[in-house]
C-alpha cells in the first residue's frame, strides 16, 4: 500500500514536471525579457547610487614573537585569524581610529565607511579595504584603523603581562606561607617524635612478628592434628619420624616432647614390652607345652600387662588432652602478641607516613615556589622586549572611485529578473487548465484510453478524413488502433455495436474523429452508418456533403422513414444519415419512443452505428442519447490531437 502510494505521487510529480517544462519552453521568451528587465533596473540603480572611494592596505600578523634569552610567545592556535579579523572590525578599533582621524585631520567631517578585513589565502597577511564618500577621508580612516589595531594589540599584550605578573606574585605569596607552615609543621613533629627510633622501631616489630607469626603457624599444625588423631596414630606418627632422617625440624622436637611427657611414655614402654612377652612366648610355644610352668607364667605377665595398658593407655589419652589444650591456649596467647605487636607497628608506620607526607608537601611547595619565579622573571624580560610581531606591509592606497557592490546589484538583478519570469511562466500555467499531454490526461481521469490521434489540420473545405490508399500513416493507424481497442474491448455479453461520440465544449475535433473512425471500421468490411445528431450545426452533414430536405430531425418528428433519408458514401460500406432540418427541441425527441423504435431497427440493420453528437456541456442531446443505446458500452476517452474544426 505505502509502495503505491509512492509510485501515484512520483507519477503525479513527474507530470507535473512535465507540463512545467512544456509552458516553459512555450513561453521561453519570457524569462530573457524579465532577466533583461531586471539587468537594466540593476544597472540605474548602479547609476543613481552616490560615487564612492576605495582605499587599500595590507597588514601582517604572524601571532609569535622570540626573546632575545629565547622565550616564546604564542597567540592561541584556534581560530587565531579569524578572531584577529574580528578583533579589526571591532567597534573599540573603529572608535580609536575615528578619534585619531579627527585629531590629525580636524579639517574632514566624519561619515559612515564600508571596512572589510580579508585574510589571504594561505598566509598571514590580511587585506584591509575601506570604502567611503570622500577619498581622502577613507586613507586617513584605513590609516588610523592599522594604527589603532596595533595599540591595541599592545595594550592587550601588556594588561596580559601585568595580570600574569600579579597572579604569579599572589601565588608566590601564598607558596611561601605555606612552605613556612610546612617547616613548623615538621620541627613540632620531629619534637614530638624520634624519627630515628620510629623507624627502628618498625624494623624491630617487622621481624618480631615474623617469628611470631612461624611460631604460631608450626602450634597451629600441631594442634590440628592432635584434633584428627588419636593416641595411637599418634604414636605411629612419632615412631614414624624417628626412623627419618630430619630429626632437626620442628615437628620433630614438638613431638618428641609429647612422647616424653608422663604416662604416655610408659604407655609406649608397655606396649613394647607386651611385644617382647608375645615373642618370647610365640618362641617358646614351639618347645613346651601349654601347661609348662614357663609358659603359664608368659601368659600371666602378658595378661597383666594387658591390664596395665589399659590403665596407662586412659592415663595417656588424658595426657594428649592436657597437652592439646596447652596447645590451644599458646595459639591464643600468640595470636593475642601478634595482634598487639601488629598495633605498634601500624602505629609506627602511620607516624612515619604523616613525616613523609609534611616533607612531600614541604618538596612540592619548594619546587612550585622556584616554578613561579622562574616564570615571573620570564614575563619579566618578555614584557621589556619589544614584542611587536604585526607590521604593516602596505599603507593605505590612494582612494579610487569604485561602485561598492556591484556585482552583487548586477547579479541580483538578474536572477531576480529571472525569478519574476519563472513566476509568470507559473501563473500562466496555473491559469491554464487545459489538459496538454499523454500523461496528464490518464493522470487526472481514471477511465480507460482507447487511443491517441495525432495533431492533423483541417478544415471543412479540406477535411482530414481517411481514404483508401492515404499516405498519412500515422493518422491511419492511429485509427486503426482505436477501432481494435473497441471491437476487443473487454465487456460482458455482446460486442457494442452503437458508439456516441461527443465532446465536453465545441471544436474539439469529435466529428472529425466520428468520421474516421466509421471510415475505418468500414474499411475492415463491417456495414457502418454514421449518424449526425447535431441537429444544430449539422458538421457531419457538410464533411460528407449529405445535406438535404430530410434527415435525423425529420425521422424523429415521423415525418419520413429512416431508411428513405441514408447516404451512401464513395466509400464501400460507410452510410450516412444526415442531422436534417434545424430542431431546436431535440432533448423532448430524443426522450421519446420514436427514438428507442429508430435505434432498434439502425441496430439490426448494421454492423456498427456511429453518432457524432452534441457538446455535452452546451447541450443535452448526448445525456438524453446515451441511456438508449443497445449494448452496454464501459466509459473510455478518445485523446485528439489536433486543431480546432474551421
Amino acid at each position: 500500500m505505502e509502495l503505491g502510494t509512492q509510485s501515484d505521487l512520483w507519477g503525479k510529480a513527474r507530470v507535473q514536471v512535465n507540463r512545467y517544462l512544456r509552458v516553459v519552453k512555450k513561453f521561453w521568451w519570457l524569462l530573457p525579457l524579465t532577466t533583461s528587465a531586471g539587468t537594466c533596473i540593476a544597472a540605474w540603480w548602479v547609476s543613481q547610487m552616490p560615487p564612492a572611494y576605495l582605499s587599500v592596505a595590507r597588514m601582517m600578523d604572524e601571532g609569535q614573537i622570540q626573546t632575545n634569552e629565547g622565550a616564546s610567545y604564542t597567540e592561541a592556535a584556534t581560530n587565531f585569524f579569524g578572531t584577529q579579523i574580528r578583533l579589526m572590525q571591532s567597534g573599540e578599533v573603529q572608535q580609536a581610529a575615528l578619534a585619531r582621524v579627527e585629531t590629525l585631520h580636524p579639517e574632514l567631517p566624519p561619515e559612515e565607511v564600508d571596512y572589510e578585513v580579508i585574510q589571504e589565502a594561505q598566509t598571514s597577511i590580511f587585506l584591509l579595504k575601506v570604502t567611503a564618500q570622500n577619498p581622502v577621508f577613507a586613507q586617513a580612516y584605513l590609516d588610523a584603523c592599522m594604527d589603532a589595531y596595533i595599540d591595541k594589540k599592545k595594550q592587550m599584550r601588556d594588561d596580559k603581562s601585568d595580570t600574569k605578573a600579579t597572579a604569579i606574585a599572589t601565588e608566590m605569596a601564598r607558596l611561601d606561607k605555606d612552605i613556612a607552615d610546612n617547616n613548623a609543621a615538621m620541627l613540632q613533629f620531629q619534637k614530638v617524635n624520634n624519627i630515628g627510633f620510629l623507624e627502628q622501631q618498625g624494623n624491630s616489630a617487622a621481624k618480631y612478628l615474623t617469628s611470631l607469626t612461624d611460631q604460631l603457624s608450626e602450634f597451629q599444625k600441631e594442634y590440628n592434628l592432635l584434633q584428627l588423631l588419636d593416641l595411637d596414630q599418634t604414636l605411629d606418627r612419632q615412631l614414624n619420624q624417628s626412623n627419618s632422617n630430619s630429626s632437626s625440624s620442628n615437628d620433630e622436637k614438638g613431638n618428641s616432647a609429647l612422647t616424653n611427657f608422663g604416662p604416655i611414655v610408659e604407655y609406649q614402654q608397655a606396649m613394647q614390652k607386651i611385644a617382647l612377652l608375645k615373642a618370647d612366648l610365640a618362641d617358646r610355644s614351639h618347645d613346651l607345652k601349654p601347661k609348662h610352668p614357663i609358659i603359664i607364667d608368659l601368659n600371666d605377665q602378658i595378661q597383666r600387662q594387658i591390664t596395665l595398658i589399659a590403665a596407662l593407655r586412659q592415663q595417656s589419652v588424658e595426657a594428649l588432652n592436657t597437652h592439646r589444650e596447652t596447645l590451644r591456649l599458646q595459639i591464643q596467647n600468640l595470636q593475642d602478641l601478634i595482634k598487639q605487636q601488629e598495633a605498634k607497628a601500624l602505629e609506627s608506620s602511620s607516624l612515619l607516613s604523616e613525616y613523609e607526607l609534611l616533607k612531600t608537601k614541604a618538596d612540592r611547595d619548594k619546587a612550585e615556589y622556584d616554578r613561579q619565579l622562574a616564570n615571573l622573571g620570564s614575563v619579566s624580560v618578555t614584557k621589556n622586549v619589544d614584542q611587536d610581531s604585526i607590521s604593516i606591509l602596505e599603507r593605505a592606497s590612494l582612494s579610487v572611485s569604485v561602485k561598492p557592490g556591484l556585482m552583487n546589484i548586477i547579479m541580483g538583478g538578474i536572477g531576480g529578473g529571472a525569478l519574476v519570469g519563472l513566476i509568470i511562466i507559473f501563473v500562466i500555467d496555473q491559469l491554464d487548465d487545459r489538459i496538454s499531454s499523454l500523461m496528464e490526461l490518464q493522470a487526472h481521469f481514471p477511465q480507460q484510453l482507447l487511443g491517441q490521434i495525432p495533431l492533423e489540420k483541417f478544415d471543412v473545405e479540406r477535411t482530414a478524413l481517411l481514404k483508401t490508399g492515404d499516405d498519412r500513416q500515422a493518422l491511419l493507424e492511429s485509427f486503426r488502433t482505436l477501432r481494435s481497442s473497441i471491437i476487443f474491448m473487454p465487456v460482458e455479453g455482446k460486442r457494442p455495436k452503437t458508439i456516441i461520440v461527443t465532446s465536453s465544449l465545441p471544436n474539439e475535433g469529435k466529428t472529425t474523429v466520428a468520421s474516421n473512425l466509421a471510415i475505418t471500421f468500414a474499411f475492415s468490411g463491417a456495414k457502418t452508418l454514421i449518424i449526425d445528431a447535431d441537429m444544430r450545426s449539422g458538421k457531419l452533414s457538410q464533411v460528407f456533403d449529405a445535406g438535404g430536405a430530410d434527415g435525423l430531425s425529420s425521422v424523429l418528428q415521423q415525418k419520413v422513414p429512416w431508411n428513405e433519408t441514408i447516404y451512401t458514401t464513395s466509400i464501400a460500406n460507410l452510410f450516412v444519415l444526415p442531422c436534417g432540418p434545424a430542431l431546436h427541441n431535440t432533448a423532448e425527441h430524443l426522450l421519446g419512443k420514436v427514438t428507442d423504435q429508430f435505434l432498434k431497427d439502425v441496430y439490426e440493420a448494421f454492423d456498427y452505428v456511429i453518432f457524432d453528437s452534441p457538446p455535452v456541456i452546451i447541450l443535452d442531446d448526448t445525456l438524453s442519447l446515451a441511456p438508449k443505446r443497445r449494448s452496454p458500452i464501459p466509459r473510455t476517452q478518445v485523446e485528439r490531437k489536433s486543431h480546432p474544426e474551421g
